[in-house]
C-alpha cells in the first residue's frame, strides 16, 4: 500500500469510526425512502453510504446543511446514471476499471474499521487519559473580567463609576466593545499568562483577587478596565471532555501499527511513474553530492 493510499485509507476509516450509530455496520430497522426520481427510489441507506464516504469531512458541515446536500447529490446521480445505463456504460472498460479501484478502497476502509473498532476499548482510552494526565504540567491561571473601550477617557470614566459602586458586570454588558465577553458580564474565564497579549497579561497576573486595575490597560485592541476574580493552578480536563480526541488518537495509532505490520510481512516492489526501476539509495546520495 502506497503512502498516499495509506493516508487516504486512514482518514476514511477514522472518519467512519466517528459517524453516528446509523452509519455503522448495523442498518436501521427500517430503510425509508427519502426521494423518488422518475419512480426510482433513493433510500436512507444510500445517503448513509455517501456520508461514510466523506470520512472526517462530514464533521465540518452542520447536519442541517449536510443532509440536503447529500440528498441533492443522490438525485442528480440517479438522473445522470440512468442515462448512462440506457447507453450501456456499465459495460464500458473505464467504468469497470474504476469500479474495481473503488471496490478495493471500500474493502480496505471497511476492513480497517472492523479490525480496529473492537480494539478501542474504554480501558484503553482510560489508560491513555491517565498517561496524558500524569504528564500534565500545571500552570498559573487567573479568572478576570474586563471592559474594553476605544479611548482612555472612557476607561477612566468607567473606573470611576465602578469605584463609586457601579456594577462591573452590568457596565461590561452595556459598554464593552468585546462582544463575546460582554454577554458574560466581561467574564473571560480562566486563562494562562500566554493566552493574552503582554500588557493585559502583566496587569492581570500582577493583581490580587478582588482587585480592580488602578488605571486603564492599553493594548492594540483599545483600553481595558480589569477586575481579577480568582487564581488557580490549571488541571487536566475531565475524561468526558477529551474522550473523542483520545479515541481518535488511539484509533490512528492502531491503524498505523496495523498497516506497518502488514507492510513488514509483505513483498513490496516500487517503481517510477513510467514503470522503470527506482534509483538506488546510493545513486540518490551521489546525485546530492
Amino acid at each position: 500500500m502506497s503512502k498516499m493510499l495509506r493516508v487516504a485509507t486512514l482518514a476514511l476509516a477514522l472518519g467512519a469510526l466517528a459517524l453516528p450509530v446509523v452509519a455503522q455496520d448495523k442498518a436501521p430497522a427500517a430503510d425509508p425512502v427519502v426521494a423518488r426520481v422518475n419512480g426510482d427510489t433513493i433510500t436512507r441507506s444510500e445517503i448513509v453510504r455517501e456520508l461514510q464516504g466523506m470520512g472526517g469531512q462530514a464533521a465540518q458541515i452542520p447536519p442541517n446543511m449536510l443532509y440536503p446536500q447529500l440528498l441533492e447529490k443522490a438525485i442528480v446521480t440517479k438522473l445522470v446514471s440512468k442515462k448512462g445505463y440506457d447507453d450501456k456504460l456499465q459495460n464500458d472498460k473505464e467504468v469497470k476499471e474504476r469500479l474495481k479501484d473503488a471496490e478495493a478502497q471500500i474493502v480496505a476502509d471497511v476492513y480497517i474499521r472492523k479490525a480496529v473498532t473492537p480494539k478501542i476499548t474504554d480501558d484503553k482510552i482510560k489508560s491513555r487519559y491517565d498517561e496524558l494526565a500524569a504528564k500534565f504540567k500545571p500552570e498559573d491561571e487567573v479568572r478576570a473580567r474586563h471592559i474594553l473601550v476605544p479611548t482612555e477617557a472612557e476607561a477612566e470614566d468607567l473606573l470611576k463609576q465602578i469605584k463609586d459602586g457601579a456594577d462591573f458586570a452590568k457596565l461590561a454588558t452595556e459598554k464593552s466593545k468585546d462582544s463575546g465577553s460582554a454577554k458574560q458580564g466581561g467574564d473571560l474565564g480562566y486563562f494562562p499568562r500566554s493566552a493574552m497579549v503582554k500588557p493585559f497579561a502583566e496587569a492581570a497576573f500582577g493583581m490580587k483577587v478582588g482587585d480592580l486595575s488602578d488605571k486603564p490597560v492599553k493594548t492594540d485592541f483599545g483600553y481595558h478596565v480589569i477586575k481579577l476574580e480568582d487564581r488557580r493552578k490549571s488541571s487536566p480536563p475531565p475524561l468526558a471532555e477529551v474522550k473523542e480526541q483520545i479515541t481518535n488518537q488511539v484509533g490512528q495509532e492502531l491503524v498505523s501499527q496495523m498497516v506497518k505490520d502488514m507492510q513488514a510481512k509483505a513483498k513490496i516492489e516500487r517503481f517510477s511513474i513510467d514503470g522503470s526501476p527506482l534509483p538506488k539509495k546510493e545513486d540518490k546520495k551521489e546525485d546530492k553530492k
